[in-house]
This record gives structure tokens, C-alpha cells and sequence, in this order.
């Protein structure tokens, strides 16, 4: 009888299958038991998002870019307004420029510090209710840990993104980088390719094709499969459509921030 407490403790998945989890899923997974085994590698998971975003404040790639684009609206000022309005007002329009990118300073670097984190985890929190809500439909018996053991080890990829996104930031200088098929979009020359609204909505489709989002769905599957939660076509079916409706979301989102952007693809007046 002493045993058996050994044995349990055992079987149960935690921080030292976050490594693991990566590369051999099933056989994490399979030894996974409906307990809170989550709580220390989803605290792991929100500390390693926030130190990532915290680097990406600490690199300056975020000041010289809003500083850029503050520099880049006041030579558009300064072309279109010079000789029209008085020397007065024109200061005035400069220290408006300089008061909203400080503020775009401020809401960047709380996106990447305190928003990233955040994300990260109603996106464990969410996947995990849908796919409860879904194994529970199938009439097959829902473990809540288990299924939220699964989205948060499947997380650590996600971060694996943000370090990668951090890199590439640091090798191009720029903060307009991706690590899906949608950053070639942005090699088009201006003017090719069709207009921007179909480019936009291209993009957040190609988005779904992101190797990391890939893996991750990939590591959701199995978890499925080897916890016996969902097995077979129902798990590729219900995570396909997860991902088809994050890919098309996406692409709306990107859509809708175009909205007000005529299509390049028409003759100029």
C-alpha cells in the first residue's frame, strides 16, 4: 500500500518533461493523470513570455521604431503643412507627434511584457474549455487537468515562436518580423501582388501556416491521442478547426485594420 503513492507520483508529468514534451510527445502524454500537474509549468511558461518581452524592451528596438515612424509623420507635416499654417502651429503638431509616440512607446512595451503573457494564457485556458466542452459532447469521461496539462506544455512552443521573433527582430533591426510564410508578403515591391486588402487577408491566412503554430496543434493531437481524451479523427478534426478558425481570424483582423486603405491594384486618378 505504500507503493502506490510512489508509483502515482511517478506517472505524473511535470517540469521535467517540458524539455520532453517537445520532441516526444506521446511519451509524456501517456503518462499523464487528471491532477493539477500544470500549476508549475504554466507559472514556468508566463515567467519565460514575460523575460522574453522584457529582452525585447531591453534591445531599444521599440523606441527606434516608434521614433521612426514619429520622424517619418513629421517630414510628411513639415512637406504638407510648411507653407500653410503658421510657424506656431506647426510646433504644436511636432510636440502632438512626440506626445503620441511616447504613448505608443508605453502601449508597445506593455503589449510585450504584460499583454504576451496574457495571451499565452487564455490561450491554455481557452483551448482546454473548448476541447473539455467537445470530449464531454463524445459522452467519453472529461479530465480537466489532463486536458489543461496538455494545452500548457503544447504553450512552451508558442514561446519557443517568441524567441525566435526575438532573434530575427535583433538580426534585422526592426520589429516587423514574422515566422510564418506571410513575411514574404512583405518582400513584394509596393504595388504588385493585387491590393492591399486581399495582401492583408493573404497574409493572416499564411499565418496558420507558421511551423510553430503547426507543432503546436501537432503536440495537442497527440496529447488527445495518448490521454485517450479524444483519440482518432476526432482530435484531428476538432484541432483542424481550431486552427482553420484562428488562420481566418487572423485574417479578418488584418482585413479589418485595412479597411480604410484603397486597393492599390486600381489606376491611379
Amino acid at each position: 500500500m505504500s507503493e502506490v503513492p510512489e508509483i502515482s507520483a511517478r506517472r505524473t508529468v511535470g517540469l521535467r518533461d517540458i524539455p520532453r514534451v517537445l520532441l516526444a510527445p506521446r511519451q509524456v502524454f501517456a503518462r499523464v493523470e487528471d491532477v493539477p500537474a500544470w500549476r508549475w509549468p504554466l507559472l514556468i511558461l508566463l515567467t519565460v513570455v514575460t523575460l522574453i518581452g522584457y529582452a525585447t524592451v531591453q534591445t531599444g528596438l521599440i523606441d527606434r521604431e516608434i521614433d521612426r515612424q514619429v520622424q517619418t509623420q513629421m517630414a510628411e507635416i513639415d512637406r504638407i503643412q510648411r507653407d500653410v499654417v503658421e510657424r506656431s502651429t506647426l510646433r504644436e503638431l511636432y510636440d502632438q507627434q512626440h506626445k503620441q509616440g511616447e504613448f505608443l512607446k508605453l502601449l508597445t512595451r506593455m503589449r510585450v511584457i504584460v499583454a504576451e503573457p496574457v495571451q499565452a494564457l487564455a490561450t491554455a485556458l481557452l483551448v482546454a474549455a473548448g476541447l473539455y466542452g467537445v470530449t464531454a459532447l463524445t459522452g467519453r469521461k472529461t479530465e480537466w487537468h489532463t486536458l489543461l496539462t496538455i494545452c500548457v506544455l503544447a504553450g512552451f512552443v508558442d514561446a519557443l515562436r517568441l524567441l525566435a521573433m526575438l532573434a530575427l527582430r535583433l538580426y534585422t533591426r526592426t520589429l516587423d518580423v514574422d515566422t510564418s510564410p506571410a513575411l514574404l508578403l512583405r518582400l513584394l515591391p509596393p504595388g504588385t501582388g493585387g491590393n492591399a486588402r486581399a495582401l492583408a487577408l493573404a497574409g493572416g491566412l499564411l499565418t496558420g501556416l507558421d511551423p510553430f503554430r503547426m507543432w503546436y496543434w501537432a503536440i495537442v493531437i497527440v496529447g488527445l491521442a495518448a490521454s485517450a481524451q479524444l483519440p482518432g479523427w476526432r482530435a484531428w478534426l476538432t484541432c483542424g478547426l481550431c486552427w482553420l478558425m484562428a488562420a481566418g481570424g487572423r485574417g479578418g483582423m488584418a482585413v479589418l485594420m485595412l479597411l480604410g486603405v484603397p486597393e492599390s491594384g486600381a489606376p491611379p486618378g
